[in-house]
Formats: C-alpha cells, structure tokens, sequence
C-alpha cells in the first residue's frame, strides 16, 4: 500500500554511495512523515552518518533522487539542503562562548537594516519569540559561557529554528546532557512537534528511542533493513536488526575467580568532591562506581592517577604505597586510565591509529628511539581485530573515525604495556550497541588475565550486567557496596540519591 503523498515530507530512493571500493550506501529507500519524530538507527558504520551528510548537503550522492513535499530537489551543499527545509543540529555544538545568545544564533546571516548597520533589535526580538517558544529559562541577551550544556543545546535548537526549517535532525543531542536537561530537551521535542516540525532523531540510547519518537528506521552495513512504527517494535527487535542476529544477553559477563587484594584505598580526601573514600580491588575483579554527577567518581580515579592532589590517605598497589604525582608515574606503577573525555583527554585527532596506540607504552614500540614499524603493524592488526576497529588502515587519522572506533583506539592503546589496574571512566558513552559489546569484552579479557577492573557508569544497568561488585558513591565518599548479582537498580539509584541520609531519618522517627 502506497503512502499518500501528502503525508510524506522527506523520501529518499535508492540512495548510493561509495568512497573508492567501500560501498557505504546501498540502495537506501527512507521515507519521513511530517510532523513525526523519527528515529534512524545503526552501529557505526553503518551508513547513517552518510545518509545524513548527504541529506544535508555534506557529501554527493552516487545514485538515487531525494524528494521533499513531493518535488525531486537537488542537493550539492548545505545552503542547499539549508534552502529546502532542512537543518541539523550536530552532537559538538560551535558556538562563540564570548557572544551572547543573539550573536550566536545569527552568526553569519545576521540581519542589517539602514545604512549596512547590524540590526540587534530585531534579531533580538526574534531570538526571544524562539525562546520563548521552547519556553527556555534564559535570555537572549545571556553570555554563551555562562549557559549550561543543555542550555547550548537550546541555543542550537534556536539557532536552526530562525531558519524556519520543515525538518531539523538531532545528532545525539543527549550525549553529553544531564539528566534534567535530557528531560528538558524532550519536552522541547514535543513543543516543536506540536509546532509541525518534523525531527529526525539519532541516538544510541534506545530508551529515549522508545519515548519519543514515532517511527524507526535501521540501516545495517550499508543497507536498511527496514521502516517500522516504533509501537510495533521492542527493544530485543531493535538489537536484532542493528547486529544482523538475536543478541540474548547484552552483557557476556563470565565468573572469574579474583584473587588477591591489587588495590587498596583508605580513607581518600582530594580536592572538594573527594571527602574520605576507601575500597578494596581484588585481581580478576570488575568494580563499578555508581552515583550521580558530582558524587566524586571520576575525582577520586583522578587522585589516584596523580591528576589531583592528594590531600590525605593511602593508595596502596600490590601492597606498595602510591604516591603518584603524575600520570606518568601512575602509569609505571601499572595503572591505566581510559577517560571519558575522549575527544580531549584521549586521542590526539591528527595523528594516525598507529601513532595513537603507541602512545601509552613508546618504549615497548621503539628501538633505539625509533619506532619500530614491524611491530607496529603486527600490533596494530592485533589491536584491531579484538575490539574491531572500522578503519582503512593503521595510517588512517583518528579524528576520521566514528566516535565508538575513536573509543576503542583509546582502549587498544593500553593493551600493549604492562598495567595491572584499568580504570574505565565511561567508556560506553555515545558508542552504539555492537561496539558496547566489545567493550565489555576487553574488560573481561583483562579480568580472567588477572588485571584489576574500575568501572565508573551512570547506566546503571550495565553496571549490574558486567560487575562483580559495585560500589555506589555520593557526597564525595561510598556509602554502600553491593554483589552485583544481589542488586537491583533501583537499590543503586536510592543510595545515590541520598538514600543512607533518608534511612537515618526514617529510622529517627521510628524511634
């Protein structure tokens, strides 16, 4: 049964696309309804990104026609995907932190009126009716440093907005969102649903997928494998469409007997967020650090790495206390840090795969000061056949790849050294599925050779599929520490939330 074209904003057939011999589009048929929030979903490397880019005018089709409205329009550059209706807002926003809210949404097509002079009144005006639309708790005359990182988001959302688009695309807007903001941005969502905006969303979190949007499309290794009302489908369905087989257990966590206490922190006080934390790491064990933001989870791995300063007690490794005033020094103690701020903290973007594996442990690459290319091409193949590394090739730049690929250089590159204690801090955020999967691999990879596994997660369901024990921190301290398998998340959420503080109280007037 054919779609009645009135209902039809964007349909694109039999998209193709190729970069030399890497077909990266198939014969791709997507059809968007207006005024529906649409999903489109796949691992990366599955061509979505692609699609997008070529909708928006970022890359030139090979084949195929796109539709808007029912009329075949050509696209060769975003002012013209721009000039058709279309905008898109990506995951990094690039704004100006010292212009403030106006500035930024009109930056480059700024309105002029007598004279050639800048008309700031009307553009404000402008700016404020946008505001106000998505009912935003700030001012169009606020400083872009002073906003919050949902509020950005917002900045963004209005920016694309002036243009008047018929369909705004969403690039894993919730990335880098609080919670609260997350919770914000969907009721913007809605508003603008309710405006007739039509959104193409794209995120790897399949719960907001299953909140918000009306239809799914997924596409797999460079076909699609299908357009279903998102009513119709479950999560389990969703996964086996993405990864081409049923996935029965997201977690392949394995029993690994742990051994002997690696690590051992009493009493840690650092900075503001680290107020008296104390745990114990056996080898071959998966530790997980729950809590909410600004519970001090990352802060106290940073004490331990010698990041920040360590104001009072002990670290001890294998016994030996450690009082490691760097990274470096950490580092040659055996501890491995993979930081959740990938893009900043754990890749150097212009450099290629093999110069960023190397990084961690030159020595073991290097003879004589030089590197040695035998052994990096040997590891490489190594490094990129256990996590699956989508890449042309070692020489390819890091800052060219996806940003789960750009996640698992930044974990290849400590399997080459000699660490004993790895320290996960997000290390899941903003990969899709299959890519997860490998993560937790590695991290029981290490876990059976014997390493010691901190694993520091606000998804607190992972957190219970691939710990052996986890430790739930709030206030800058733990307040209590679970066997993974006799937890549930709602026990992880109560503590993190204050939940010893609420007991007292309850226990208080019980008395």
């Amino acid at each position: 049964m054919m779609m009645a074209e009135s209902q039809v904003l964007l349909e694109c057939r039999g998209i193709c696309k190729s970069f030399g011999k890497n077909k990266v589009l198939q014969d791709i048929d997507f059809i968007v309804k207006k005024g529906e929030v649409h999903a489109l979903l796949g691992q990366n490397g599955a061509g979505k990104s692609t699609l997008v880019k070529i909708i928006t005018g970022v890359y030139s089709r090979d084949g195929g026609e796109i539709m808007m409205g029912g009329q075949e329009i050509e696209i060769y550059s975003p002012k013209d995907s721009e000039k058709a209706g279309i905008s898109i807002i990506h995951q990094d926003q690039q704004l100006v932190p010292f212009f403030d809210v106006t500035r930024n949404a009109f930056l480059g097509s700024e309105i002029k009126g007598k004279g050639g002079k800048l008309d700031f009144k009307k553009m404000k005006k402008l700016v404020d009716e946008k505001l106000t639309l998505i009912e935003s708790d700030f001012t169009s005359d606020r400083q872009i440093s002073s906003l919050s990182v949902g509020q950005r988001e917002q900045v963004a959302i209005i920016t694309a907005l002036l243009r008047n688009p018929k369909l705004l695309i969403l690039d894993e807007p919730t990335a880098s969102l609080s919670n609260r903001e997350i919770e914000k941005l969907f009721e913007v969502i809605q508003k603008l649903k309710e405006q007739g905006v039509t959104i193409i969303y794209i995120s790897h979190h399949l719960d907001e997928i299953f909140r918000i949007t009306d239809s799914i499309t997924v596409l797999r290794d460079s076909r699609l494998q299908g357009t279903f009302p998102t009513k119709e489908l479950g999560q389990k369905d969703v996964v086996s469409l993405m990864i081409g087989q049923e996935l029965k257990d997201f977690y392949p966590k394995e029993k690994v007997e742990p051994g002997e206490v690696l690590v051992e922190v009493e009493d840690l006080h650092s900075g503001t967020l680290v107020n008296g934390v104390s745990f114990q790491l056996r080898r071959g064990e998966i530790l997980g650090l729950a809590g909410l933001v600004g519970a001090g989870r990352t802060e106290t791995m940073m004490a331990m790495y010698g990041v920040e300063k360590i104001k009072s007690g002990t670290v001890k490794i294998e016994g030996r206390e450690l009082k490691a005033k760097s990274p470096l020094e950490a580092g040659k103690a055996g501890i491995a840090f993979i930081p959740e701020d990938r893009r900043n903290e754990g890749i150097v973007a212009q450099m290629d795969i093999g110069e960023n594996l190397s990084l961690t442990a030159t020595n073991l690459w290097a003879k004589k000061g030089i590197i040695d290319k035998k052994y990096e091409s040997s590891q490489f193949e190594k490094i990129k056949s256990a996590l699956n590394i989508v890449c042309t090739g070692k020489k390819q730049l890091v800052g060219e790849l996806s940003g789960g690929n750009q996640q698992k250089v930044v974990i290849g590159r400590w399997m080459t050294g000699d660490f004993k204690v790895f320290v996960f801090d997000q290390p899941t955020t903003g990969v899709d599925i299959g890519a997860k999967t490998e993560i937790y691999k590695q991290m029981i990879a290490l876990a059976k050779k014997g390493c010691g596994i901190i694993f520091i997660s606000s998804e607190n369901e992972e957190l219970l599929g691939i710990c052996d024990r986890i430790a739930v921190m709030a206030k800058g301290r733990i307040v209590k520490e679970f066997e993974a398998d006799k937890a549930t998340e709602h026990d992880i959420l109560y503590w993190a939330a204050g939940g010893e503080a609420e007991q007292i109280r309850k226990e208080a007037k019980e008395q």
